[in-house]
């Protein structure tokens, strides 16, 4: 069995992985237009601000070569399903293809001369561009925008963050979250902003911003051979012997929408899924909650399911100490979100101990539970550790107590 990959990030080089751990006879092939190996993109941030590129690579060429799979520093340039063979430097048969080509950048205005932050060439030319500048400009938002922006200030860089929407993660957070959330980080950020045209390091947005370089961190969109994005099923199915993983698909979420997700969990567990199936074995995907976290400014951020405008539901909200008053504990605000069954589809968390907070939410949300269940679930307790009646348990009951 020959099996070709064609993509090396989280999906794909975590495909080629699992593709050998099923099987050891197969003959794998794995493509990658930018020569550096498996790395975590989700580090380039870090990156910007001074860490060595070299330590976010964590399957390098030589990695792969040793676990028998033939590494191959290409870029596909075209794939024909029908004579099952993709070209690189030239055409190569395969009897199973994995796509997991990512995603690209998203630039919905006029731009010129401005950086991205997808790839580790894009963080290098970054850090090139910051010895030159003082100054610099980072459109969007988002998770990626704002750990940017907070790595440039890192640098001594000044830094505005130019957002379309009314407040800062809006995928992640809804508005009284996200205003709280923005209370944390010591960042100037513009709301309402709509950028009209990049030029020569000034951005049209009603007014003039001008700085000494210019970030776009205005989302991606999927990248595949002929455009569009690959539908598949949750074995990463797309065609016959084609699977695909990561960015470049188009899945069902837990809640029944066709979603492109961007999360390098769920891309790193698709082409676990991917690789495993395509080497003769038999896994699937679970339906995603969209767990998502960061840190910022030294305060830990994290959502999962719907926000509260993408259903019409009840939320509770807790807002105090991770700790009991006595114990002089870190400030949290947990939120969480229920339909009107009381069956818990989303939360939100900003303070000490978010993700895992998050983390224990997602696995509520997995099994279907009721708020009233989650609020009479028992919680570790010791006074130095957690309260009594954490805040999870204090925001399901006051959802509970609005459904009654």
């Amino acid at each position: 069995m020959r099996i070709v990959i064609v993509g090396c990030g989280a999906a794909g080089g975590t495909a080629a992985q699992f593709a050998r751990k099923t099987s050891r006879d197969a003959e794998i092939v794995l493509y990658d237009g930018e020569g550096y190996g498996q790395y975590a993109k989700c580090a380039l941030p870090f990156v910007l601000a001074g860490m060595r590129w070299e330590d976010i690579v964590e399957f390098p060429p030589a990695w792969f070569e040793r676990q028998r799979i033939t590494y191959k520093n290409e870029t596909v340039t075209s794939i024909d399903m029908k004579r099952n063979t993709v070209t690189g430097k030239e055409e190569e048969h395969y009897d199973v293809l994995i796509i997991a080509t990512g995603a690209m950048p998203a630039c919905p205005f006029e731009a010129e001369d401005v950086f991205f932050l997808r790839r580790l060439d894009d963080a290098l030319a970054l850090r090139e561009a910051m010895e030159r500048a003082q100054s610099v400009i980072v459109i969007g938002a988002g998770l990626v925008g704002l750990e940017a922006a907070e790595a440039l200030m890192h640098e001594g860089m000044e830094v505005t963050v130019l957002e379309y929407m009314p407040h800062i993660l809006p995928a992640m957070f809804d508005r009284d979250m996200a205003e709280y959330a923005m209370k944390q980080i010591d960042m100037e950020v513009v709301l309402n902003c709509k950028v009209e045209k990049v030029a020569h390091n000034t951005v049209y947005a009603g007014e003039k911003y001008r700085a000494d370089m210019v970030m776009v961190a205005a989302g991606n969109v999927p990248h595949v051979p002929d455009g569009g994005v690959m539908s598949v099923d949750a074995r990463c199915h797309a065609h016959d012997n084609v699977y695909a993983a990561g960015d470049c698909t188009k899945i069902k979420d837990f809640f029944g929408r066709d979603i492109t997700v961007g999360l390098g969990t769920i891309a790193a567990r698709q082409g676990r899924v991917a690789g495993i199936n395509a080497a003769g074995g038999n896994d699937a995907l679970l339906p995603p909650v969209l767990s998502k976290t960061t840190k910022l400014c030294g305060v830990e951020m994290a959502s999962v399911g719907l926000l509260g405008h993408e259903i019409d539901g009840v939320s509770g909200r807790y807002a105090g100490s991770d700790l009991p008053d006595y114990m002089n504990g870190d400030d949290l605000v947990v939120k969480v979100i229920a339909n009107k069954k009381g069956i818990l589809v989303g939360g939100q968390a900003v303070g000490s101990g978010a993700a895992k907070i998050i983390d224990r939410l997602a696995l509520a949300i997995y099994n279907r539970m009721n708020v009233r269940d989650v609020a009479r679930m028992e919680n570790a307790y010791a006074p130095a550790v957690a309260p009594t009646f954490d805040a999870v348990t204090i925001a399901c009951s006051m959802v509970e107590r609005k459904l009654k």
